[in-house]
């Protein structure tokens, strides 16, 4: 169930880190999430994040908007399809520390609509200085979120929870950020948590978290902060999120992975590749799509024995001719292209090779491999696209390439 903005709201209050007076005013639209401020627009995705320190901060140049994650995490949580937040002032407003003010006007203004959400296909996992993220397929999205703090003090929670927008104003939007009470003083001290009080922070003192709202706040809003961050890929991706010791660091790093690496687009099979392609046996190289995103494809060929080209190359050691691996690399691409040109209204154009550049053969392929074949399209638009493709086996590379490919329409070769 996804909601749509049918009305502006807008918030005044003091930043958590600054402890400045900012305002944001949020309206209704269809391109996704946008801060702007200052006459910037700033798209809120992975690519613009410039600070994880406590908070996420997304900049374009000079201009930099704080502390973005509750907001994000109530649009996200209430899974409300595109909005454009105008900001005045460094820092989104902390309001009462939560994501609740937000999502309950949120909620208020807005009405339930049509929308799409991918879902992830294939696991994915994130690792790195004690943090572990993993991404599992499922149907519908669910967090589970483990915390464990041996330092300033040994603190452990543990959530698992299914997420709606039911669910998340109900367990998730009240929990308020938190500090540990030895921490207080050293993040003033790094000009942090100016506009911080008992108002809006859960402290988590040597005999635990006391003045709680909600049970497991701390915990709870490490989800509210996760849901804020996983908004930075620009579209919703349902899964089971597994996520142990986290941080904006790290769920920012795993966003970009996931957005960048992961298997959750639309997939075709053979015969949507039969309709957009004009290859047949024996020169068809690409059994079935299974990522495909509005810059990125992901194919895969189960390579057999049974290959016209084995006959010749070779008899007696069969291995897959690296020139055939870009081939197969270049029709990935070309579905992607041709797609991209029909949902254009440009259907009958083709696109023939134009170019290769910087290709490279780092392991053989043989009968029995299947060969994920992953290209991102860097350029496309005009008469000449450009793509770059790896053609990976068990998950090492076999062949990398970029490719150039011009177009003409069908029965014009």
């Amino acid at each position: 169930m996804f909601r749509r903005l049918k009305e502006e709201v807008s918030f005044k209050g003091k930043g958590l880190h600054t402890g400045e007076e900012g305002e944001v005013v949020i309206r209704p639209s269809d391109r996704g999430y946008t801060f702007v401020k200052e006459g910037v627009r700033i798209e809120a995705t992975y690519g613009n994040v410039c600070d994880t320190k406590r908070r996420t901060t997304l900049c374009s140049g000079d201009v930099r908007v704080e502390t973005v994650e509750h907001l994000l995490s109530a649009l996200y949580g209430l899974r409300i399809l595109g909005a454009e937040v105008e900001v005045r002032g460094p820092e989104i407003p902390a309001m009462d520390g939560s994501a609740l003010p937000f999502a309950q006007a949120l909620y208020e203004a807005s009405e339930e609509a049509e929308g799409k959400a991918y879902r992830l296909k294939m696991p994915i996992t994130y690792e790195e200085e004690g943090s572990r993220i993993e991404g599992r397929p499922s149907e519908g999205l669910r967090v589970s979120y483990a915390l464990e703090y041996s330092s300033p003090q040994r603190y452990s929670a543990f959530l698992d929870l299914e997420i709606t927008p039911e669910t998340y104003l109900k367990e998730i939007a009240p929990a308020r950020t938190f500090a540990f009470e030895e921490e207080v003083e050293e993040l003033m001290a790094e000009g942090l948590a100016k506009g911080g009080s008992p108002e809006n922070a859960l402290i988590i003192t040597k005999d635990g978290a006391k003045g709680e709202r909600i049970g497991d706040e701390a915990v709870r809003h490490k989800v509210l902060d996760f849901l804020g961050d996983l908004a930075l890929t620009g579209r919703f991706i349902d899964g089971h999120y597994v996520v142990f010791r986290g941080g904006h660091t790290s769920h920012v790093a795993f966003v970009r992975k996931l957005a960048e690496e992961g298997i959750w687009g639309d997939g075709m099979d053979i015969k949507g590749i039969l309709s957009l392609l004009p290859h047949r046996y024996p020169f068809l190289l690409v059994d079935r799509i299974v990522h495909m995103d509005d810059r990125r494809i992901v194919g895969l060929k189960n390579v057999t024995f049974n290959e016209a080209f084995f006959n010749g190359h070779f008899p007696d050691e069969p291995v897959m001719p690296g020139v055939l691996q870009i081939e197969a690399l270049a029709q990935v691409a070309g579905v992607g292209m041709v797609y991209k040109l029909k949902e254009m209204g440009k259907e009958g154009a083709i696109p023939l090779f134009a170019g290769v550049e910087n290709a490279r053969f780092r392991r053989v392929v043989r009968p029995g491999d299947t060969l994920v074949l992953e290209v991102t399209l860097i350029r496309f638009g005009g008469r000449l696209a450009k793509a770059k493709g790896r053609a990976m086996v068990d998950g090492k590379v076999a062949t990398e390439v970029v490719m150039l490919a011009t177009f003409t329409e069908r029965g014009a070769i």
